[in-house]
């Protein structure tokens, strides 16, 4: 039977919260007030980010939020204080986690989520989406003597993940598919589940192939771990919004079309994916996939599970 700290019913009551709170546990100001009048009125927009998850948002050495995912939200905010005239008009950065970044979009103390938030059926329950930004693979990061080499390998032995993921829902599908008897544990950031694998407590860190690499770069004993395994799924990244805006959520979309039309996503993603990251962190050396080429030819957030 598949343990884990955070049970299922657990993280099932954070989503029906968060559902429930979508009707009801707003302040009639935010709720009655579009995201485009907020701006207006706080002459800001506010951009809400996981940190750490180098290379699509982070803090840089200078102490500035940073990254992929960042620029691209600094594009669209730069749109956004042109159509709307707001010369003066601030970009602001707020951290969340992997659980309350939800609730900062809910409560409109956030205007975007700029970070790697995949795309789903069950995230639009509660969020809402513009065109996806990567593609990544669900893998997992392991020691190269763990002889773990395949999902099949992790028969009776603890894996972590970030908590509220999709990687939870992955990993018990082919835990009870395969009979694998997997121990899940949940964490709050992606830095304690590569400590869990580092120091022993978990044997395997299972993430998006593109931020297991990240980990890979920058970890102290590179040569030690490996990111192995078939993969388990496709994951779409996209930049969130509060759900039930769609005037912001138009006003965005079409940001984005922009971005992608001029090519300027294109120069970004090589600053980013093929460039060196910075002078401490080398090239991720993974230039643009097909996958995502394609899909921006014909820009859509009809993406993921549906």
């Amino acid at each position: 039977m598949m343990t884990r700290y955070a049970s299922q019913a657990a993280m099932q009551w954070i989503i029906n919260t968060l559902v429930l709170g979508l009707c009801i546990s707003l302040p009639m100001q935010v709720r009655a007030e579009g995201t485009l009048e907020k701006i207006r009125r706080t002459n800001a927009v506010v951009i809400a980010y996981l940190n750490g998850t180098t290379p699509f948002a982070f803090v840089g050495d200078d102490k500035q939020v940073t990254g992929y995912t960042i620029e691209l939200c600094r594009n669209i905010a730069e749109g956004l204080r042109k159509e709307l005239k707001l010369p003066l008009m601030q970009v602001q950065f707020m951290e969340v986690d992997t659980v309350t970044r939800f609730i900062a979009l809910d409560q409109g103390k956030a205007d975007l989520e700029c970070s790697t938030s995949t795309n789903n059926a069950e995230r639009r329950k509660i969020a809402a989406f513009t065109v996806p930004h990567f593609y990544a693979s669900v893998r997992m990061l392991v020691k190269k003597d763990s002889g773990i080499q395949n999902w099949e390998d992790l028969r009776g032995k603890t894996v972590v993940v970030p908590r509220n993921t999709p990687m939870v829902k992955l990993l018990e599908q082919r835990s009870k598919i395969r009979s694998l008897n997997v121990r899940i544990v949940e964490v709050a950031y992606n830095e304690d589940a590569f400590d869990s694998v580092e120091r022993g407590r978990a044997d395997a860190f299972v993430m998006e192939d593109v931020l297991l690499r990240r980990y890979l770069l920058s970890a102290r004993q590179p040569k030690n771990y490996q990111v192995v395994g078939e993969a388990l799924s496709l994951e779409p990244y996209g930049i969130m919004m509060r759900k039930g805006d769609p005037e912001f959520k138009k006003f965005v979309d079409l940001q984005m079309v922009r971005i992608v039309r001029s090519g300027e996503i294109f120069r970004i993603y090589d600053r980013w994916f093929v460039q060196p990251i910075s002078a401490k962190v080398p090239s991720m050396e993974m230039p643009m996939g097909f996958i995502l080429r394609d899909t921006l030819r014909y820009p859509t957030d009809k993406v993921g599970d549906d």
